[in-house]
């Protein structure tokens, strides 16, 4: 793998990005509900059932999970490991909100090993979410914070992270949390409640900035929204509150790791301010890397393979010290 960010390119102003950043909107109670949320999911069990697989790639071994999440939801996730008992990055990634959780093969091979896992309502973990609303999954549970869908997206996710890391114990090198657009935002999420990744990679992660979504999304998941208070106006002001317990944005400034953070330029799903939005925020070393598109069939969707190659350097060969310092790069 080649290639890397072209840092003759990176700005040093203050890495605030295009426009002003956006104040945080957390509730009063917004750690405390977060606190008393992981502390739910861990007095669940996480009952983990392994199925092992024939790989693709003797070399690897594959195993197909399941382990139980909060409120008991069994969810699905797998395992590429290496069977050779060498310490070595575990990278923990999901899916994006259209669904299907891709087989990272070309990660592992490359010298890591690799979980993912699926949402509740998403695949195999289908039967953990019985009833998504009918206005789109980001809109079940929109009546409670306590019942929103993204609460337990998130602890899916963090559940995927800590089954892992069980699994593979003392042969974890360094964690990686990895996701890209709806992933992405659980990742962000996860991290600032767990506190356990030694690297956090996010390509233009998902639900940044509430307020200004309803703005500038025109597809997926936000559009969902815009659609549903469109015909319930008077729900828009419980709504917003609930979605600030799960705004990406409100939970950067705990996020000490060092992040790297992908946006595209053009991007009607997840657009650019909304990125900022998360990034502007991070309390620790960070780099903003700035892509042409994301979201799209146009040709430069190829350049995020660099931004891969980038953040798999990182992830084997450890974070270099002067890695962040706010810096945007492009490619």
């Amino acid at each position: 793998m080649t290639g890397f960010p072209d840092r003759h390119a990176a700005s040093q102003g203050g890495g605030h990005g295009e426009g002003s950043q956006p104040p945080l909107t957390r509730p009063p109670d917004f750690e405390s509900f977060w606190g008393k949320t992981l502390t739910e999911l861990g007095r669940i069990p996480s009952s983990v059932s392994r199925e092992p697989l024939e790989t693709e790639d003797p070399t690897l071994a594959f195993e197909r999970l399941m382990f139980d999440s909060l409120g008991g939801g069994r969810v699905s996730g797998y395992l590429i490991r290496w069977p050779d008992e060498v310490p070595r990055p575990l990278v923990v990634h999901g899916h994006g909100y259209g669904g299907g959780l891709d087989l990272m093969w070309h990660w592992a091979r490359a010298g890591v090993n690799v979980a993912g896992v699926e949402a509740r309502g998403y695949g195999r973990s289908r039967d953990a979410l019985p009833s998504p609303s009918p206005w789109g999954y980001v809109l079940t549970g929109i009546e409670s914070p306590e019942e929103y869908v993204l609460r337990g997206a998130v602890c899916d996710y963090m559940r995927a992270v800590e089954v892992g890391r069980e699994i593979l114990g003392p042969l974890v090198s360094r964690t990686v949390l990895n996701g890209t657009s709806f992933a992405g935002g659980l990742a962000v999420m996860a991290q600032a409640v767990m506190q356990v990744a030694d690297l956090l990679v996010v390509a233009v992660p998902s639900f940044g900035w509430a307020e200004g979504r309803r703005f500038l999304v025109e597809e997926g998941s936000g559009q969902e929204i815009n659609h549903y208070l469109e015909a319930h106006p008077e729900r828009e002001e419980d709504a917003m509150v609930v979605f600030s317990y799960f705004d990406p944005m409100n939970f950067a400034a705990d996020i000490r790791c060092p992040t790297l953070v992908g946006l595209g330029l053009e991007d009607d799903v997840v657009p650019a301010p909304t990125v900022y939005a998360i990034a502007n925020h991070l309390a620790g070393p960070h780099e903003v890397v700035r892509l042409p598109v994301s979201h799209t069939e146009r040709p430069e969707e190829r350049l995020w393979d660099r931004f891969e190659a980038y953040w798999l350097r990182l992830a084997i060969s450890g974070i270099p010290p002067d890695f962040g310092g706010k810096r945007e790069l492009s490619i």
